[in-house]
Formats: structure tokens, C-alpha cells, sequence
């Protein structure tokens, strides 16, 4: 069942596009304001990827440079928030959101 909503991941701490659902699955997208994903491996931080910079926040009020984590992740339902949030991806960003959607791989 194809989606398209905007809520809070309570479990990663991020807002997510959520857009694909499996039982009481759901498939994501992360949300952040970090243009790379860091990893601490024995002290020392190394960069694991680069983040997809977006033109513009869904959330129309918000100001600034914003990225996408350019992976899906799978989550629980229970693991959002009730509360959806009526926003909207740019123009100018669907594409790279696409993107990331055709690269799934379930787990």
C-alpha cells in the first residue's frame, strides 16, 4: 500500500517520509540538518556517507540548508508519532526523493 506522510521517528530521533507500508511496517525516509552520517568505531569518527541536499524544507516556515539520508529505513509502526504533518516536498526535490524510493532494499 503506497503512502505519502510526514511524521516524527521517535526511534531515530529525526522527522521522516514515510511512503511505503508492510503490515505494521513501514518504510522512510530520514529528514536532517547534517550534510554527512558520522560513525564512531574505537574513538576515532569517520564519515560514512554524504547526505542529498534538499532545495527547501517540506515545512514551508522553516529556513536554511536541510538534507535527506539517502537510504530507506524500515521501522515499526509504533515507532512514529501520531501526529502527521501536513508539509510538502519542492519541486525542485521529488526527483532525488524518487531516487532514493527506486533504491530500495527490504529487509
Amino acid at each position: 500500500m503506497a503512502k505519502s506522510e510526514f511524521k516524527w521517528n521517535k526511534r531515530r530521533k529525526h522527522y521522516a517520509y514515510s511512503h511505503k507500508k508492510y503490515g505494521s511496517k513501514e518504510e522512510n525516509i530520514l529528514l536532517t540538518s547534517k550534510p554527512f552520517v558520522k560513525k564512531k568505531k574505537k574513538g576515532k569518527e569517520r564519515i560514512v556517507q554524504k547526505n542529498v541536499p534538499l532545495y527547501h524544507h517540506p515545512n514551508p516556515n522553516k529556513e536554511g540548508q536541510f538534507y535527506v539520508i539517502p537510504r530507506n529505513y524500515v521501522d515499526e509502526s509504533s515507532d512514529f508519532d501520531s501526529k502527521t504533518y501536513n508539509w510538502n516536498w519542492n519541486r525542485n526535490d521529488k526527483r532525488k526523493i524518487k531516487r532514493i524510493k527506486k533504491s530500495r532494499k527490504r529487509k
